[in-house]
């Protein structure tokens, strides 16, 4: 704890320091290493910590592979693949691991946490042993050491929340109110932008192909007269070979026909499959903004605060530097004109039925029995 603790204010010289510990031949210590690296490098989405506790997600002791998977998602939180290529990677092992029935329960309940860590309070907040400021925060330190002791007691991880700050950017005037300001972000949306919801892959149903059925009749009769022996009548047996040619003939067409038109069907599904295809490339090829507007409040993640500035000519100026995000006041250069204000929602989202006022009794009435 103390030295991840020394280690939080220069993350980027922490993996250099635990490299030897994580290939230990004692199981603890590669355990512990694991989430010192991760408490150390918290939200830093650092290339050199995750290539660490990459080939450790295979290890043979289920306890390790528990702490890898706790660290791995304490760095790469509210990170996209932009800024952090593994994170797609991780987020499939954790599902992997979540629904293999044969995988062991501990390297389960560090899979579900770290899933868990990566979607934490919506993607809005993240985990950080250090104030905006750079000082130590206390009640984060406090609640990250406690969370670690969950090996004794499953309870203690629920002291993870303490160690969760929100990031945000929220601006408010002399008088404690949001007014409509816009914040201009110098890095493309995609880059920072919610990774988007798991979609469940919907099976195709396969669609049952009618075996073609060949017409046999002419064979059939042939074998009904050889049975009778009725070989006598020469011009019945030519006019029934004549029929049975004819039917062959038409069965033949027929056969060509649907042949013909099943493969005509069949180019004009590719031709429409290659052009849906063109279309969507098309869009995709589409040139993304350099930048990107925000609307007060914004989430606002750590990594984006630096690129955080305010447009040319607004009338509001902050009293403290926007790049350090959270809650800043900001001066009215403009008093004399009217102030537009942020429409705050009701708390408690929309009303539910349940939460109606009862309606009123009925008036008093007699009742006369009949």
């Amino acid at each position: 704890m103390f030295i991840y603790l020394k280690k939080s204010k220069t993350p980027e010289q922490f993996p250099s320091v635990v490299t030897l510990l994580a290939e230990s031949y004692n199981p603890h210590v590669r355990c512990g290493a694991a989430m010192a690296l991760g408490l150390a490098c918290a939200g830093t989405g650092n290339r050199e910590a995750i290539a660490v506790l990459e080939p450790m997600l295979n290890d043979a002791v289920n306890y390790v592979r528990q702490g890898v998977l706790i660290a791995s998602a304490l760095i790469c939180i509210q990170h996209t693949e932009a800024t952090c290529p593994k994170v797609k990677m991780f987020r499939e092992h954790y599902m992997k691991v979540i629904s293999d029935k044969h995988d062991d329960v501990m390297a389960k309940f560090g899979a579900i946490l770290a899933h868990g860590i990566l979607d934490a309070g919506g993607r809005n907040v993240t985990v950080s042993l250090l104030t905006r400021t750079g000082q130590t925060d206390t009640m984060s330190v406090v609640g990250l050491l406690v969370f670690t002791q969950f090996w004794y007691w499953f309870p203690l991880s629920l002291f993870l929340s303490l160690g969760f700050s929100p990031t945000c950017l929220v601006t408010l005037n002399q008088d404690l109110k949001m007014p409509n300001v816009d914040y201009v972000s110098n890095a493309p949306p995609s880059v920072f932008a919610y990774p988007p919801a798991l979609v469940d892959k919907k099976e195709e149903k396969k669609e049952k192909v009618e075996t073609a059925v060949l017409s046999i009749t002419a064979k059939q009769k042939k074998r009904d007269l050889e049975k009778k022996g009725d070989k006598s009548d020469e011009t019945t047996a030519m006019e029934t070979e004549s029929d049975a040619q004819k039917a062959t003939t038409t069965n033949a067409t027929t056969t060509t026909t649907t042949a013909t038109t099943t493969a005509d069907d069949e180019k004009d599904k590719a031709a429409t499959t290659t052009g849906d295809k063109k279309e969507e490339a098309t869009i995709k090829k589409e040139k993304e903004p350099d930048t990107e507007i925000l609307h007060n409040p914004t989430r606002v993640v750590k990594a984006q605060q630096r690129l955080i500035s305010l447009p040319k000519g607004l009338r509001y100026q902050p009293i403290k530097d926007i790049t350090h995000g959270g809650i800043i006041l900001i001066k009215d250069t403009q008093t004399n004109e009217p102030e537009t204000l942020v429409e705050l929602a009701k708390a408690g989202g929309p009303t539910k039925e349940e939460d109606l006022p009862e309606p009123s009794p009925p008036e008093p009435f007699e009742y006369r029995d009949e």
